[in-house]
């Protein structure tokens, strides 16, 4: 049994639980029927990631809090905004604000690598830059059937945000 739990977190990025990585893991987790869905979701792909780059656009264009730092690109990156992750010092703040106002986000990523299970022979190092990055991500609502109602309404909420 604990063989057989230790081979199920290695194909989960070594992790029973999310984000919280017990072993240097890979992703295998995908299964026949996930691949099947994902046949048939591959045709749709271009559509799809048009969609969120119009929404990410929208953030960058429209998001005019100082105490919100949002991801910046060069002018030759073609991103496909699978997350909107923007930064706050007051992270936990505006993700209970957005969240009572009916707008769901979520933290990626709350740990920083070096501080993992996974990696025990870096536990005691610093990096306070990833540490402090870790501590401020907060991933924006975005997906292919987002409106744009809905985005207005989140960037309306996080420009009110004090």
């Amino acid at each position: 049994e604990e063989l057989a739990n230790a081979i199920k977190a290695l194909g989960n990025y070594g992790s029973h639980k999310k984000y919280e990585n017990l072993y240097k893991g890979v992703n295998s987790r995908l299964d026949e029927m996930q691949a099947a869905m994902l046949r048939v979701k591959l045709r749709y792909l271009d559509k799809e990631v048009e969609k969120r780059r119009e929404i990410a656009n929208y953030y960058l264009q429209n998001i005019k809090n100082e105490n919100i730092i949002l991801p910046t690109l060069r002018a030759e990156d073609n991103h496909v905004w699978h997350l909107f992750v923007i930064r706050t010092s007051k992270r936990d703040e505006l993700q209970k604000y957005l969240l009572d106002n009916g707008v769901q986000t979520l933290i990626h990523y709350p740990i920083p690598p070096h501080k993992q299970d996974a990696y025990k022979e870096w536990n005691n190092e610093s990096y306070p830059i990833s540490e402090q990055i870790h501590t401020e991500v907060l991933s924006l609502p975005i997906s292919g059937v987002q409106n744009l109602e809905n985005t207005k309404n989140i960037v309306e909420k996080l420009n009110e945000f004090i």
